[in-house]
């Protein structure tokens, strides 16, 4: 299926690569189908989470434990049983990413995605517990972030 975006144009993707919420992206009701769009540098730690619903709503996703080495948490019974989860391979972790200017870049460490891969199920899930913040700086001192931009493609 042919799916337009803004950001990218025109984009091929398959039923298979089309990852739904069973937990909307908080702010976006409604909105539950999107596409992980990787960066055309595949070393590049940035992705992007692509509605293809709304082609203006394009999110940048990272794997948070690149960044921030002591973040952890223990994911819900709850949220184990409805995502499907059956083993700790099939779950992906990504963090929504927040540039808004290349000196202020954040990451939502507080509502990581939980993705199961197996399955292309996915919920924003709110951490109740822990000193995570939904603006958790990605530049700083050495080992607090880094200084990579995710503003380019």
């Amino acid at each position: 299926m042919i799916v337009n975006t803004k950001r990218f144009g025109p984009i091929h993707i398959t039923e298979e690569q089309v990852i739904t919420f069973i937990g909307p992206v908080l702010g976006f009701n409604g909105l539950d189908k999107y596409v992980i769009i990787q960066s055309e540098d595949k070393q590049h730690p940035f992705e992007f989470l692509q509605s293809i619903e709304d082609e203006n709503l394009t999110f940048i996703v990272t794997d948070p434990f690149i960044f921030f080495k002591e973040y952890e948490f223990q994911l819900d019974p709850h949220w184990i049983e409805v995502l499907g989860v059956q083993s700790v391979e099939e779950v992906q972790v990504m963090a929504i990413v927040t540039a808004r200017s290349a000196e202020d870049i954040t990451c939502n460490l507080k509502a990581p995605i939980v993705l199961n891969r197996d399955r292309n199920i996915a919920a924003q899930i709110i951490l109740d517990h822990g000193n995570y913040t939904t603006k958790q700086p990605l530049g700083g001192k050495k080992g607090e972030g880094s200084d990579v931009n995710p503003v380019t493609k």
